[in-house]
């Protein structure tokens, strides 16, 4: 058997090879190889993992381990195996509690690539023609702030958020409230927050984070917190 045939898929791959959050990984055509699949293959996985928040990936760059992606790779994790039961009342007030920090820390830690990809989830999302590409890049938004706010915890707190987001009943939820003037107001919102970053104003970082919280909260739910 081939050092290729060795692991049944990507996430074993990263989970067996010890790689640390922030690590790149080979490209593409050495991941094939070693996994022993097709590079179309790969790439869903990739795609996958990365909607998982495990990975990160930048256009001319590569692909990252994210910050936190070990808490995702444990599914047996008490966190994890939350995620079955919580419910978006919930997801949005522990959002309203995280999400707020994670962007002062952001203000005050994120690089030029982190406000470049921050900034070109906003293009993607203002350009989305339909509800899934819109959501695809809402998601991005929040996953690459975490990312930039270098705190490998929070990161791995987050990683439940995120996958309670990617669930049916939150999907429904969310695109049931989404319509062409909700989305432009989340831009907008988005909009705010990365302005105060690159101004590296932490506290109005703070603030815009918790009025794009508040929004989405009684959009979904006709209350804020």
């Amino acid at each position: 058997m081939t050092h290729a045939q060795t692991f049944s898929n990507l996430q074993a791959y990263i989970r067996e090879e010890d790689f640390s959050p922030g690590d790149r990984l080979p490209p593409e055509r050495d991941l094939a190889l070693r996994l022993g699949i097709a590079r179309t293959a790969l790439r869903r996985q990739l795609s996958q993992l990365e909607n998982q928040g495990i990975l990160i990936r930048q256009v001319g760059r590569g692909t990252f381990i994210a910050y936190g992606a070990s808490a995702a790779l444990c599914a047996d994790t008490p966190l994890i195996s939350h995620m079955a039961t919580t419910y978006p009342g919930e997801v949005l007030e522990t959002r309203l509690i995280l999400e707020p920090q994670i962007a002062r820390l952001a203000a005050q830690r994120a690089n030029a690539s982190d406000i470049e990809s921050l900034q070109q989830a906003i293009q993607k999302g203002r350009d989305a023609d339909s509800y899934e590409t819109f959501e695809k890049w809402d998601a991005t938004f929040h996953r690459v702030l975490v990312q930039a706010a270098r705190n490998g915890l929070l990161t791995a707190l987050y990683q439940s958020i995120d996958a309670v987001r990617a669930g049916k009943i939150w999907g429904r939820l969310k695109e049931s409230s989404l319509s062409p003037e909700s989305m432009q107001v989340y831009i907008r919102g988005h909009e705010a927050i990365v302005e105060a970053i690159i101004d590296r104003d932490s506290a109005r970082a703070e603030r815009e984070m918790r009025s794009h919280i508040n929004v989405a909260t009684y959009n979904l739910l006709g209350s804020s917190g």
